[in-house]
C-alpha cells in the first residue's frame, strides 16, 4: 500500500520519491562517508602531528650536528695551529742542524786544509830527502857501488814513493767524507759508457754494459766510483780464460759489477773496505788497497749501499740504491 501512494505521490508530482529502503541506505552510505571523513580528518592530524615531530627531532639533530661540526672544526684549527707550530719549530731545528753541519764540514775542510798542509811539508820533505840523498849516494858510489847496495837504495826510493801515494790517497779518502756534493739526475748507461771509454778503452777485459734509467749522483765523484769497482773487476780477472766484466741491473735501484776473477776469501769479508787493505799479496797483484775504500766512501756519502760477495766463480760488487733518495749531504 506504502509504495502505491509513493507511486501516485510521484506521478502527481513529476518527481522520483525515494523508497524507504533507499532512504535508509543513502542515510548509511551518508554515515560510512562521515565516519571515513573523520578517519581521514584523524589521519591527517596524526600525519601532521608526526610530520612536525620528525620536524622537532630534524631540527634538533640538525643542531646537534652543526654543534658537534663546529667542535671538529675548532679542535682542527687548534691542531692545525699546533702543526704550524711545530713545523715551525722543526724548520728552526733543521736550519740550526744544517747550520751546524756546515759548519762541522767547513771545520773538517778547515783540519783537512792543514793536515794536507802538514803532510805536504812535514811528511813530504823527509821523503824528498831519503829519495834525494839515495841519488846522491848511488851517484857517489858510481860503477863501485855493490849489487846489494844498488838493490836497497833502489827499495828505498821505491817505498818512498809509495809512501807519497799512500799519503795521497789518505788525504783524498779524507777530503771524499766532507767534500759537497752536486747533485743532478743523470743517464746511468751514458756515464757508464764514460767512464770505460775514458779508462778502459785498451782493456784486455771484455766488459759489457746492460744498464738504462736515471740515477741521481754527483757525477764526477760517482764516476771515480764506478772507475774504481770497474779497475777491481778488470785487475783480479784479466789472467782469467775468457775473462769478462758485465755490468748490469739486477733492478732499476740495483746494480751489479760482475768479473770472473780469482776473488776474494771470507777472512777479508769484514776487512773489504778499509783504506790500505789488501785481499792479494804484491807478488800476485798491484795495488795499495785504496780502490774499494774509496768507492765505498762516494757510495755511502749518496746514502747508497755498497758490497761485494762470491757467487760461485764470480765476483758481485753490488751498488743500491736506498727505497727513497734523499738528498746526501
Amino acid at each position: 500500500m506504502l509504495h502505491l501512494i509513493l507511486r501516485l505521490l510521484s506521478f502527481v508530482t513529476g518527481q522520483r520519491l525515494l523508497t524507504p529502503e533507499e532512504t535508509a541506505r543513502l542515510q548509511y552510505d551518508l554515515m560510512d562517508l562521515r565516519t571515513k571523513q573523520l578517519a581521514v580528518e584523524n589521519l591527517s592530524g596524526q600525519l601532521r602531528t608526526e610530520l612536525k615531530r620528525q620536524q622537532a627531532q630534524a631540527s634538533e639533530r640538525l643542531q646537534t650536528e652543526q654543534a658537534e661540526h663546529q667542535l671538529e672544526l675548532t679542535a682542527l684549527r687548534a691542531e692545525i695551529k699546533s702543526l704550524q707550530v711545530a713545523y715551525s719549530q722543526l724548520d728552526q731545528s733543521v736550519d740550526l742542524e744544517t747550520q751546524r753541519q756546515m759548519k762541522e764540514n767547513n771545520d773538517l775542510l778547515s783540519q783537512l786544509n792543514w793536515l794536507s798542509g802538514t803532510i805536504a811539508h812535514d811528511f813530504r820533505a823527509p821523503l824528498r830527502a831519503i829519495d834525494a840523498y839515495s841519488f846522491f849516494l848511488a851517484d857517489e858510489l858510481g860503477d863501485n857501488t855493490p849489487p846489494e847496495a844498488s838493490r836497497l837504495l833502489e827499495e828505498i826510493r821505491r817505498n818512498g814513493k809509495r809512501m807519497g801515494v799512500l799519503l795521497d790517497a789518505l788525504i783524498e779518502y779524507l777530503r771524499l767524507g766532507v767534500c759537497p756534493l752536486n747533485i743532478q739526475t743523470h743517464d746511468l748507461r751514458e756515464t757508464l759508457v764514460q767512464v770505460v771509454n775514458e779508462h778502459f778503452d785498451f782493456s784486455p777485459v771484455s766488459i759489457e754494459i746492460e744498464a738504462q734509467g736515471l740515477w741521481q749522483f754527483d757525477k764526477p765523484l760517482m764516476m771515480r766510483a764506478f772507475k774504481e769497482l770497474i779497475d777491481n773487476a778488470v785487475k783480479f780477472s784479466k789472467d782469467q780464460p775468457e775473462a769478462r766484466v758485465k755490468i748490469r741491473q739486477a733492478s732499476p735501484n740495483h746494480l751489479e759489477i760482475i768479473d770472473n776473477g780469482v776473488g776474494f776469501s771470507e777472512e777479508h769479508q769484514s776487512q773489504k773496505f778499509q783504506l790500505f787493505h789488501r785481499m792479494h799479496g804484491n807478488d800476485e797483484f798491484e795495488g795499495e788497497g785504496i780502490g774499494l775504500a774509496t768507492a765505498e766512501r762516494i757510495v755511502s756519502r749518496h746514502h747508497m749501499t755498497l758490497t761485494l760477495t762470491r757467487v760461485g766463480n764470480q765476483t758481485v760488487a753490488n751498488i743500491q740504491l736506498p727505497e727513497r733518495t734523499p738528498r746526501p749531504g
